[in-house]
């Protein structure tokens, strides 16, 4: 027998929207919607959702006759409602569009079809924003985990796609615990308080997802191994590049080295042959007594211009011809 995939084994939610969707009557559905008609101008799309949604309760409250059984399809249909306005329109604008729902809802659950009304009334959570568009996805797994656990086998060959399941959906389970423990309980409907005990550990502990466990674990570690190694790649890559790049900067490039030569060669010429100049032609012979001479006459301007400051600093400081005694003394007398 092949092994199917994680998609074929159906959980209980799957298996519900599957039969309300096979027996799906929109003409005779129409009529409980004129209400919800009014607002679709400004929310385009929904009479449709309306239509669907009482073709959905009209076959729960004619075709499913066990009581329990009702109150569970009442539920998804309710949180299937609820996804669908806050999948589709303005948040914000969630509870003005339920409102309209009421009416053809109760309508259709008041026919006599349903034994027990107040199991199947259109009540939805008032709790934070951050939290609707997770509120469907918490009743399903609260839903889905009594049938897993009575599915569950280790001949199984769903077993692997269970388990998965519920590790997928461990941390929003830990999220509304919590959530339902901090905010005010009246905020939590009644599936909600019911499904604390659907603790995921307590399936994910059973031997029969011992298989699952270890595929998993083996998974991340494989991962874990690629991951360094790409690291470790990488390393080695920058290296080679960054070495690259120095080497590239300390190597004079052939373009750069001839124009330095190019460049230096003229100057080293020019200065060559003004030294011969100097040195061996009758120029240079009549320049350098010139130049010595100059030479001098510098110097002493400079050696005069050097002591006239001190001398004029020393007037200022004793222009009134005071005289000054000055004594030394020993380092040995102190």
């Amino acid at each position: 027998m092949p092994k199917p995939d994680e998609y074929s084994c159906e959980l209980n939610t799957e298996i519900i929207h599957k039969e309300l969707e096979s027996n799906v009557d929109l003409d005779n559905s129409k009529q409980f919607c004129q209400y919800v008609t009014s607002i679709s101008k400004n929310y385009p799309g929904i009479e449709e959702v309306c239509w669907e949604v009482a073709s959905h309760l009209h076959h729960i409250g004619k075709n499913i006759v066990d009581d329990n059984t009702a109150e569970k399809y009442c539920s998804y249909l309710k949180y299937f409602l609820y996804d669908k306005i806050i999948k589709n329109y303005d948040v914000s604008k969630y509870s003005l569009i339920i409102s309209y729902f009421h009416i053809p809802w109760n309508t259709i659950i008041s026919d006599g079809y349903f034994t027990k009304k107040d199991s199947c009334r259109p009540l939805f959570p008032n709790n934070n924003l951050y939290y609707y568009d997770k509120w469907k996805e918490i009743f399903d797994y609260c839903t889905n985990y009594n049938y897993i656990r009575e599915k569950l086998s280790a001949k199984d060959v769903c077993a692997k796609s269970y388990c998965q399941y519920i590790d997928r959906n461990k941390d929003l389970y830990t999220e509304f615990m919590t959530v339902c423990t901090i905010e005010d309980d009246n905020n939590c409907t009644p599936f909600l308080k019911d499904c604390r005990k659907n603790n995921p550990s307590k399936i994910l502990d059973l031997p029969e997802c011992e298989e699952y466990k270890r595929s998993r674990d083996d998974r991340l570690n494989t991962a874990d191994e690629v991951t360094e190694q790409e690291l470790l790649t990488g390393g080695s890559d920058s290296q080679k590049a960054s070495f690259d790049l120095s080497t590239s900067m300390s190597t004079p490039s052939p373009s750069y080295s001839n124009s330095a030569i190019l460049t230096i060669f003229p100057t080293l010429a020019v200065l060559g042959t003004s030294l011969l100049m100097y040195k061996l032609t009758p120029f240079g012979s009549w320049l350098r007594p010139h130049l010595q001479r100059m030479t001098k006459i510098s110097n002493s301007s400079n050696k005069e211009g050097r002591q006239s400051p001190y001398e004029t600093e020393y007037n200022d400081i004793n222009s009134n011809d005071v005289s000054y005694n000055i004594a030394y003394y020993s380092g040995e007398n102190l």
